[in-house]
Order: C-alpha cells, then structure tokens, then sequence
C-alpha cells in the first residue's frame, strides 16, 4: 500500500503538488503472517484514535489472479505519528 503526501501549503486539486513515497507503508510480511495488503481508508474511534481500514489475507499460497482472491479480510489497525507527523503504519498496532 502506497502513500502519496502533499505540503499544507499546496493545492490539493493539484495533481503535480502530491509526492508519492518511494517505499510502500504496508507490504507483505511473512514473519507477521500479513499478505497483499491494500485499499484503505481512514477514520477516526470515538475516543480519537485514528484507525487505518485495509483488506489482507493471512495465508501466502494462492490460487488464480490475486486481484480476485474472495479470502482478503477487513482488518484495522491503529495509526500512530512520529515526532515529525508521519503516520506510523505497524502491523502489531491491530485492533481488535
């Protein structure tokens, strides 16, 4: 899952403002047990949190297109900031 960011002072409506990162901010990860992360979308707990919502399986061996795979999951997780206000994206942050 990628990531595209943009400075406060730009125009969003811009499209050559926005930067896309040059590393994914979720990726497989074999020792978590996470495959093909992606779609996502943002919000908020009622207590402030800030949750990301993605869709990934928990299995690496697939069958056929994996666009296509009907086993990818809802999941969520907790989105943390750095000092430097860069959202920290980490698998152990699951909500459950």
């Amino acid at each position: 899952m990628g990531m595209l960011s943009i400075d406060e002072n730009e125009d969003l409506l811009d499209p050559r403002a926005w930067k896309k990162e040059r590393q994914p901010v979720l990726c497989s990860d074999r020792e978590k047990g996470f495959y093909g992360p992606g779609h996502n979308s943002f919000t908020k707990l009622p207590d402030g949190r800030d949750i990301c919502v993605y869709h990934a399986r928990t299995y690496l061996e697939i069958e056929g297109d994996p666009l296509y795979d009907p086993n990818r999951h809802t999941m969520l997780m907790e989105v943390k900031w750095d000092g430097q206000g860069y959202p920290v994206f980490d698998y152990t942050n699951k909500v459950f």
